[in-house]
């Protein structure tokens, strides 16, 4: 799907992701370990070609959205998604910061707000979730300081190397609707 206007915040903003911003370094990022090392890209290798039909496929989609993670000072720094489910009014989202030296300076946090404003108050759902791995302590700090929580932690839902590791599913209820553990 195709915002119809930029998603503007502090440090960022989120706009469509198009064919034209798949360059050589989204792709070094997709491939980066220390990038990539909690993200299921990691299984795969993108082409131009390969980022270019899967821009394609998000933007002809009518419950996908892909977006470049955008700073003012340094360009593109990561991207972000959102699966809508309209028949639930729910979505799913999930986000990469690509550039390694502005990790743990606002950018993700940043991020998953705007995100979560923008499903909530534009897109009109009432829950949004996202899952992390559970070793990932920078993530779950961000969702939980946006107002996550964890509705539950799937034991040994994915390998981790050569290990099983579990996942935290983080879910964000609209304060327009009551959560189940509020009625």
């Amino acid at each position: 799907m195709i915002l119809k206007e930029v998603i503007r915040g502090e440090l960022l903003h989120l706009d469509v992701f198009s064919e034209q911003d798949v360059s050589a370094k989204y792709l070094s990022w997709l491939g980066d370990h220390k990038i990539n090392k909690y993200l299921e890209v990691r299984f795969k290798t993108y082409s131009e070609s390969s980022a270019k039909n899967y821009v394609r496929y998000c933007i002809n989609s009518s419950d996908i959205y892909f977006m470049k993670i955008v700073s003012e000072g340094s360009g593109i720094v990561g991207t972000c998604t959102i699966y809508l489910n309209q028949n639930h009014k729910t979505a799913e989202i999930g986000l990469m910061i690509g550039e390694l030296s502005l990790h743990n300076k606002g950018f993700g946090s940043e991020a998953v707000r705007l995100l979560t404003r923008f499903c909530c108050d534009e897109l009109g759902v009432r829950k949004v979730s996202a899952g992390v791995y559970a070793s990932n302590q920078g993530s779950l700090k961000v969702f939980l300081k946006n107002g996550y929580r964890i509705e539950c932690r799937l034991t040994a839902q994915v390998l981790f190397g050569d290990a099983p590791e579990d996942v935290c599913r983080l879910a964000y209820f609209n304060d327009f609707h009551q959560s189940p553990q509020s009625k």
